[in-house]
């Protein structure tokens, strides 16, 4: 299954992700490469699970599972992607990205 890597919403982001609330992001900036990734999911109706890291005393998480919605381009660097249809998972996660990762494989 296919794992997005995002900081905590409380965290200071340099992108412009959105969260519903701390286990539900709503929109993700991202590359094209994940993009890319997130359209062959939504094509096949896959979930998405989102990998949340540390932050603030807050172990990291697999937060949740959820559904592509949209994906479409902000300029020739980064897309846009919304996600739905969340579920809530707040599981330990199997993998430890690596500072930069975003995203992975299981």
């Amino acid at each position: 299954m296919f794992h997005i890597v995002l900081l905590h919403r409380s965290a200071p982001q340099v992108g412009r992700n959105q969260w519903i609330d701390d286990s539900r992001p709503r929109r993700i900036t991202t590359t094209p490469e994940i993009a890319a990734r997130c359209t062959e999911i939504a094509e096949r109706s896959e979930a998405l699970r989102v990998h949340r890291i540390d932050w603030g005393g807050q172990p990291a998480v697999v937060c949740c599972e959820c559904e592509v919605e949209a994906v479409g381009p902000l300029d020739e660097h980064q897309y846009q992607v919304n996600l739905a249809n969340h579920r809530v998972l707040e599981i330990l996660p199997l993998v430890r990205p690596v500072r930069g990762q975003s995203s992975y494989e299981i």
